[in-house]
């Protein structure tokens, strides 16, 4: 297990666990990121955003908050 700051670029991966307060959860759940999603890493320059691919969309991290979501390898990739 490792946050998802540490993940290599064109990794499928499987959250895992989120660590924040309720409204990041929430926030989090509306695009799409919870736990048991797959997502796969699009971009991870550091010390710049990530972007995510999840289910098909797009969508931009900022580093902060990449380190608050756990994840591991994917079974499917």
């Amino acid at each position: 297990m490792m946050s998802l700051a540490m993940a290599s670029e064109n990794d499928n991966l499987k959250i895992v666990q989120v660590w924040h307060g309720g409204k990041f959860k929430k926030k989090l759940r509306e695009m799409g990121i919870y736990k048991d999603s797959q997502i796969k890493v699009v971009k991870n320059d550091i010390p710049g955003p990530l972007i995510v691919d999840v289910k098909g969309s797009r969508l931009i991290l900022g580093r902060g908050q990449a380190q608050k979501i756990m994840v591991e390898g994917s079974e499917d990739g």
